[in-house]
């Protein structure tokens, strides 16, 4: 029987097993380890607009991943902010970013996508939550907006916490300055019936899978890689399509499935409370410019 996870709320039992980006097999080629998924953090990484965030409550101190869309808007998962799992955020919540090269950074106030439920509340569809810092965040390299997932795309995913290996687990301890990257392959697209909301797919392929992208590429998400983003290459840099919110499986290991929301339903909602600017898709911008260049062409033939 295959476990669903939330991977921010299992934080509140299991805190010092949070667990991040997963290397390959430790033994398989090419040779791969935890510390080769950590991004370098130069100031010009591609990957810097994606911070570390714990949730306290007073009591308690949950972790997970959020990325930072503007500077004052950052975007993570719901269930991060909601963990009476009623679909608002909870009261008496603090929020601190912490990004490599930045230091740590606070206080946020949370609102949540209106149509999410809670997590498995009947459904994980909407898992996502919008935070609104007062203060100016640092300019960094934001990634696009507006741009739609499709099955078969590559994304890239990041995310902070415990890391290990994919033919037995976790072997590493969680941090707030260690930032991993690995890939993966989008295999399915599902909505929730009676909702717009949209989930993503992929399976953490062993090496020896025709599928795997390779042993030094190939990862899965975990417990504290929520509200992480999902990244396509996009012109010089980075477009944001979806986050990071949850796995299928037996814990990290070759063969589960991670997953999370897809963001192309969500784009008014964000766009409608941050006042961010959407872009077109390269293919939409394409047939913009070709329509004015035919309609140049036209005139210029009958002028």
């Amino acid at each position: 029987m295959r476990i669903r996870f939330s991977l921010g709320l299992l934080c509140l039992c299991f805190l010092s097993h949070v667990h991040a980006i997963l290397a390959g097999g430790e033994f398989d080629l090419p040779a791969d380890f935890p510390s080769n998924r950590l991004d370098p953090q130069t100031a010009d990484s591609p990957f810097n607009a994606v911070g570390a965030l714990r949730i306290s409550t007073g009591s308690f101190t949950y972790s997970g991943t959020a990325v930072v869309l503007s500077r004052h808007w950052v975007l993570t998962a719901a269930h991060n902010t909601d963990f009476d799992d009623n679909g608002q955020p909870d009261t008496g919540l603090s929020y601190t970013l912490h990004l490599p090269g930045h230091g740590s950074l606070g206080t946020a106030t949370a609102q949540t996508h209106p149509d999410f439920t809670g997590f498995g509340n009947p459904s994980i569809h909407n898992d996502l939550a919008l935070l609104h810092f007062t203060n100016p965040l640092p300019e960094l390299n934001f990634p696009a907006l507006g741009l739609s997932m499709s099955i078969g795309q590559e994304l890239t995913l990041i995310g902070y916490g415990r890391s290990g290996f994919g033919s037995y687990g976790y072997t590493t301890n969680a941090s707030t300055s260690e930032r991993r990257i690995g890939w993966n392959t989008v295999e399915t697209l599902h909505s929730s019936s009676g909702s717009d909301g949209q989930l993503f797919r992929y399976t953490f392929h062993d090496p020896d899978n025709p599928l795997s992208l390779g042993n030094d590429r190939e990862t899965i998400i975990g417990p504290g890689d929520s509200g992480g983003p999902a990244l396509i290459n996009w012109g010089s840099g980075q477009a944001l399509v979806g986050v990071n919110t949850f796995t299928e499986g037996y814990g990290g290991r070759f063969g589960d499935i991670g997953g999370g929301v897809m963001l192309d339903p969500a784009w008014n909602w964000i766009a409608q409370t941050t006042g961010l600017t959407m872009i077109p898709e390269p293919g939409t911008l394409g047939l913009l410019i070709m329509g004015f260049l035919a309609l140049y062409c036209y005139r210029a033939r009958n002028s």
